[in-house]
């Protein structure tokens, strides 16, 4: 009887297991199951494997002791989530079991490639560990992490755990988020495979390469609750993950505009000075934001003495159109000989979290002394809401609420007291490479949450605080979309909140650092995602700056914010021409408003990451796949920002495709690298893939643009950027960018033998009518156009440098019509 011994050896503790063996296998076509057996303690035996055929590209493989309830992530299924197979549609992967020693093997239907394959299962009480080969070299995700997009596997260790501490660059150093989700993507075919471990315990997930690449999972709880996407590239996997984890949340219109913030406002007249000076200068944005400052000695639902006339402030802005936003830290102030109502309204209904004995867990942030609420109680969600309630109708009417210090943070080691350290919870077995140590600036491993230890809720908190949070505004405005910034994630997050990637320095290093952390969180189903313009820790300076707002014009969420200790950054603390080209910089942005808006309402009802990283669109080149300085938006948009200092130039590749200048419409000569693309100081290299079409927002002379006054705008241009086969698409979404129900204006474009065509796909009921195309400007037409004509009439037009600019008649979006331009 052949058994296979195993040896692991991490964080100096050693553990041994002899491995399953699988028996007792059936197989209904829609559900595998097998029983697995160990006679070698401590393996907790028998344990149950089911695998669930849940859609044709999509699995579930579970690990579970049959015989003892264990923990399981407390997750909230979302509507996209379909768990059965209807046994009629082809699958795309077969599923063969290995008897002794047990191990599960998938592969792709369609080609025979081996997408997963596992071995070296371990399953203790407090350690689980499973390897799997990887299908190539190419693995992307994992994180929340600070580092290179493609992933070295040369003997690299990610640990998961989240972490309020000081921000730190590293691959697999933990910061903020825990995403146990990454994805293999195979040279030859760009054929992709996604792998979810749904499980919130601390975890290392150890990376090996060479020939035969392997990923191995190592959590300290829980269980092993994998799901397995397989695409034809990486954006199919990341639509089919985000069916399992919930579509994220499409955002208000005006969160898509530029916003403003400081650690460091003092005053409200200091506030009030920075907005003026905003709009006196004509540079748009849309939402100003409080940090702490605000509060009475940091206190929650509080406002300060230096902050009088604040909601006044507040009123004004929402009176130019523009939102506010204020933060709101988790830790309640702990001071019981005052009268602080939202802690005493706390303890009455059993809100906070509790230590090992039962008494409060008192940790320490802003306001001295705290406790922390549990959101996963079922107590918290209404006190928390209670208190926003209050806060708004008699304070200060908040558009969204940013949530910020949620890893949990502390000030404290575990707690006021300590921790009980000799608790095989507070120093497990297995030790995974945090920082500091588990407790290190958050709450004990033995605390009491509603039915869990924070043990294994800890990664959770900012996720359950955020879910809580928008059942809180949901409730003050039931029928608006909401909005909420959260620094800590988890699995699914989108569904609640955008992210930004943390304390950031001002620095070059950390600019580069932000690109690949925003396409991470995209593939991680969290798009409303940016770094904090110019950087939050250290001054910045003019050109570091310029070339962060030049690339923060581009993040889903674009914000500037630093850090009290720091000189001001925001736009207009400049020097006037350095004001005016970080202006330039984000009137882009809202002249593409359609373009984005659209881009996130798809990533909300299908799941497609707006933005993207190369290897994406073009998984079988092998020149994208390390690329992680230029990015898409869609898949239409090349954004090639400037990322060195004192560059004036830009190495860009261009993939295979016709490629143009965004603006000047221009088309790219050069061959597929271009080393020194001419990028001077006022300007950011953009460019529009060939078969795209850009609806664009016109430029009203006189006016700073906020967001919702783009949604307004009557007038838009179609700028076309032909293919090679001389095709091209677009799409225009149209709402009232505020309520969740609101009625829609659709439109789709399509250029077909020298033929646009323009046709309302929903929508234009009178309520929300069409826009109107004012002018189309198509660009990569082989021969001069002689004539242009709209459903059979001759219209005006001009031809130059080989664009044609065409003037529709009637050009409205809610009706059918067509250009045709020929050189007859």
């Amino acid at each position: 009887m052949f058994i296979l011994w195993l040896l692991v050896t991490a964080g100096g503790v050693s553990v041994v297991g002899a491995g399953y063996t699988a028996s007792n296998i059936t197989d209904t076509g829609g559900l595998l199951t097998a029983t697995l057996i160990s006679n070698t303690p401590p393996d907790i035996s028998p344990l149950l494997l089911t695998v669930h055929r849940e859609t044709p590209g999509r699995l579930r493989v579970r690990v579970t002791d049959p015989d003892n309830g264990r923990y399981e992530v407390p997750y909230p299924e979302p509507d996209s989530y379909k768990s059965g197979w209807n046994g009629k549609e082809d699958l795309e992967y077969q599923v063969s079991i290995s008897k002794r020693p047990f191990s599960i093997s998938i592969t792709r239907t369609e080609d025979g490639v081996e997408v997963f394959k596992s071995s070296d299962l371990v399953y203790h009480d407090q350690y689980l560990s499973l390897t799997t080969s990887l299908p190539s070299s190419l693995l992307y995700g994992i994180g929340e992490d600070a580092a290179p997009l493609l992933r070295n596997l040369d003997d690299k260790t990610h640990t998961l755990w989240t972490a309020g501490m000081n921000y730190q660059k590293g691959q697999g150093v933990n910061l903020y988020g825990v995403h146990p989700f990454h994805i293999s993507v195979e040279k030859k075919s760009g054929a992709s495979t996604g792998v979810l471990l749904m499980n919130s315990n601390a975890m290392d997930i150890h990376l090996t390469g060479g020939h035969f690449p392997t990923l191995t999972w190592r959590p300290i709880g829980g269980i092993i609750d994998l799901s397995v996407f397989l695409g034809k590239n990486p954006v199919e996997v990341v639509q089919q993950y985000t069916t399992r984890v919930g579509y994220p949340a499409f955002p208000p219109a005006w969160a898509v505009g530029f916003h403003l913030c400081r650690w460091g406002y003092n005053t409200t007249g200091e506030m009030r000075a920075v907005a003026d000076a905003m709009i006196d200068q004509g540079v748009p944005f849309d939402t100003q934001w409080n940090d702490i400052d605000y509060m009475h000695e940091h206190e929650d639902f509080t406002v300060g003495p230096t902050f009088p006339g604040l909601k006044d402030h507040v009123d004004r802005l929402h009176k130019a159109g523009k939102r506010y936003v204020m933060m709101m830290d988790p830790g309640i102030h702990a001071n019981l000989s005052e009268d602080y109502k939202p802690l005493q309204t706390g303890l009455d209904q059993d809100v906070f979290v509790r230590n090992q004995t039962g008494d409060l867990l008192v940790g320490k942030v802003w306001p001295g002394d705290t406790v922390f609420p549990d959101f996963l109680h079922p107590n918290t969600t209404d006190w928390w809401t209670g208190w926003l309630r209050i806060f708004h109708e008699t304070q200060l009417p908040f558009d969204g609420v940013w949530i910020d210090m949620n890893e949990p943070q502390s000030f404290y080691d575990g707690s006021l007291v300590g921790c009980r350290w000799d608790s095989p919870l507070e120093n497990p077995p297995y030790y995974p490479g945090v920082r500091g140590k588990l407790q290190y600036q958050t709450l004990c491993m033995e605390s009491q949450h509603h039915d869990h230890l924070h043990y294994n809720v800890h990664s959770l908190y900012g996720w359950s605080e955020a879910q809580a949070t928008t059942a809180a505004l949901q409730s003050l405005n039931p029928k608006n979309r909401t909005f909420i910034l959260s620094r800590s994630t988890f699995v699914g997050s989108g569904r609640w909140a955008a992210h930004w990637t943390g304390d950031v320095f001002s620095t070059w290093d950390d600019l580069r650092a932000s690109i690949p952390a925003i396409i991470n969180m995209n593939m991680f189903g969290v798009p409303m995602v940016g770094a904090d313009i110019c950087g939050f820790n250290g001054d910045s300076n003019p050109e570091l700056c310029i070339r962060w707002s030049q690339l923060g014009a581009f993040y889903p969420f674009s914000r500037n914010h630093n850090t009290i200790f720091a000189i001001p950054q925001e736009p207009t603390a400049w020097y006037t021409p350095v004001t005016a080209v970080i202006k330039s910089a984000l009137l882009q942005r809202y002249r593409l408003f359609f373009y984005m808006y659209a881009q996130l309402q798809e990533a909300s009802a299908k799941g497609t990451p707006p933005v993207q990283g190369l290897f994406m669109q073009w998984p079988a080149d092998p020149m994208t796949w390390d690329k992680d300085r230029q990015f898409l938006w869609g898949s239409h948009l090349m954004v090639c920002p400037v990322v060195t200092q004192g560059a004036t130039s830009v190495w860009i590749y261009f993939p295979s495709s016709r490629w143009y200048e965004l603006w000047s419409m221009e088309e790219v000569e050069g061959g597929d690298v271009v080393p020194n693309y001419p990028a001077p100081i006022h300007t950011i290299p953009v460019f529009a893939r060939g078969g795209s079409i850009i609806p664009i927002v016109r430029e009203e002379e006189g006016t700073t643009p906020t967001m919702e006054s783009m949604l307004a705008s009557p007038d838009i241009s179609l700028h076309v950027y032909l293919c090679h086969m001389g095709h091209a698409n677009g799409r225009l979404f149209v709402d009232d960018g505020v309520t969740v129900d609101s009625s829609v204006h659709e439109a789709v474009f399509k250029v077909r033998n020298s033929t646009l065509f323009v046709v309302p796909s929903g929508g234009g009921d009178g309520e929300l009518p069409g826009k109107v195309v004012s002018v189309v400007h198509v660009a990569g037409i082989t021969t001069q156009v002689t004539m242009v004509t709209q459903d059979g009439a001759t219209i005006p037009f001009s031809w130059e440098k080989g664009i044609l600019a065409a003037l529709p008649d009637n050009g409205r979006t809610d009706r059918s019509w067509a250009i045709k331009w020929s050189d007859e």
